[in-house]
């Protein structure tokens, strides 16, 4: 073979790596920080080797019922059964899930879970919710899907075919959204509303990130209430018989993707545009405290208003690393970072997501949860003397905190092994309570 077909043959397996995994390519061995040690075992389903650890007995049956459920109706919708057995790994935390070595990149917390090509495995965390679970497993099962029904489900067989297909993150993304999610959910709608009315949505060549996610998702919901839900499983079909994305989607709604996109943006503008009348913008009675093209940055969230309404707290990535700030309600003014995020063991990251930030009653202290090597921990600290100290509690997941109005008393939300609960923390007796022992979700989504 000529050099410049060696060269692109490597080149397409790279980009195939990227696309089909989230993430940039794997490789295996000890190649993490181990706070913990696994003892694995595994279960088998009918399709599905799926491993899990100790206290994940439940989390691994659950998984089994989901996966075999997911893949029953992407079956049924794509038209296609898969012919190799695909391995689920599922760990009870988000902290222990970036502790694996099937995925050599740090897996921050807005990446729920991953599909590697290598030997077409499945990575999840357990987060504490139930019904973001079943999502991701559903989610990861098209990522999964696909890599067998597009590639024989490993690098080999990639290599040894010569394939050469790819997809854009936006299809692969936003096919494991719509299939997964069951069509256009609200967190979507509400995303695709603010991004017509304020006129950034891109065209799909230029759809990446997190609106790969949104704005695919929204893309093919649009088609399937269009053309039908059917014609999804005639475009992976006709993707797969002609080997390219493009005669895929003119071979099944008879037109270019070009042309499709822009019916797409012409409906977004005809669904979303006429809230224009009734809406009334933000900044005509808020006013903006954080800016963060002036600032740097682009995250300022989790803002906590201090007893005395004078201050506020929040969570900023403006010096580049995620900090906690204290600012003047009155103007934004920053009055001190008390917290540098991200560069110690002890902050080793906040949570961004599902924050936890709340002030003592004096207005003096700030309760916060972070990770602190593999669990989570929570940490007063004293905005004036500027230190801190840890409390006897660790978990798989602290969020969503609340300091009681008496002072005395810290209410949060942690996640042991199969399950979250609600929790109080009595400062002065250093007692913690559960307040809540149940899998209510759990019966709920299995009907039990």
């Amino acid at each position: 073979m000529p050099k410049s077909g060696i060269l692109r043959r490597i080149l397409t397996i790279i980009v195939l790596l990227i696309i089909t995994s989230g993430v940039a390519y794997s490789q295996f061995g000890q190649n993490k920080v181990q706070y913990k040690k696994f003892n694995w075992q595994f279960i088998q389903t009918k399709h599905f080797d799926i491993y899990f650890h100790q206290g994940g007995d439940y989390l691994a049956q659950f998984a089994a019922h989901e996966a075999e459920e997911a893949l029953s109706k992407l079956t049924e919708n794509i038209d296609y059964e898969i012919t190799n057995r695909v391995p689920l790994i599922i760990f009870n935390s988000h902290n222990e899930f970036q502790q694996n070595n099937v995925i050599d990149e740090f897996l921050p917390e807005g990446v729920g879970g991953v599909t590697e090509l290598f030997k077409n495995r499945v990575v999840i965390p357990f987060e504490g919710e139930y019904e973001k679970f079943r999502h991701v497993i559903h989610h990861e099962l098209l990522h999964a899907f696909m890599n067998d029904m597009y590639y024989g489900g490993s690098i080999q067989n990639i290599i040894s075919r010569n394939i050469s297909l790819t997809f854009p993150l936006w299809f692969s993304e936003g096919m494991a959204e719509v299939q997964s999610r069951f069509g256009l959910d609200k967190q979507t709608d509400m995303f695709m509303r603010d991004a017509t009315i304020h006129n950034y949505v891109p065209p799909l060549d230029y759809m990446g990130g997190y609106f790969a996610y949104r704005g695919g998702q929204s893309f093919f919901a649009y088609l399937a209430d269009t053309y039908g839900e059917e014609k999804l499983g005639i475009l992976m079909n006709n993707v797969k018989t002609f080997g390219d994305v493009e005669q895929g989607f003119r071979e099944t709604y008879k037109v270019g993707l070009e042309e499709l996109d822009e019916k797409w943006q012409r409906y977004l503008k005809r669904i979303y545009w006429p809230d224009l009348k009734i809406r009334e913008d933000v900044r005509d009675f808020a006013k903006q405290l954080t800016n963060h093209e002036k600032d740097g940055g682009n995250y300022n969230i989790a803002p906590t208003i201090s007893p005395d309404g004078e201050r506020f707290a929040f969570i900023s990535n403006k010096d580049d690393m995620f900090d906690i700030f204290i600012a003047k309600t009155r103007n934004g003014e920053i009055i001190k970072k008390v917290i540098e995020g991200n560069i110690s063991s002890d902050f080793e990251e906040l949570h961004i997501l599902t924050p936890g930030l709340a002030w003592s009653k004096d207005g003096r202290k700030l309760a916060l949860s972070a990770k602190s090597g593999g669990k989570d921990v929570i940490y007063i600290v004293d905005i004036y003397e500027e230190d801190w100290s840890e409390l006897p509690l660790r978990f798989e997941a602290i969020n969503f905190m609340s300091w009681n109005p008496q002072g005395n008393i810290i209410a949060f939300i942690g996640t042991k092994a199969d399950r979250s609960d609600l929790y109080i923390y009595d400062l002065g007796l250093k007692k913690l309570t559960p307040m809540t022992n149940d899998v209510f979700q759990t019966r709920i989504l299995h009907g039990r």
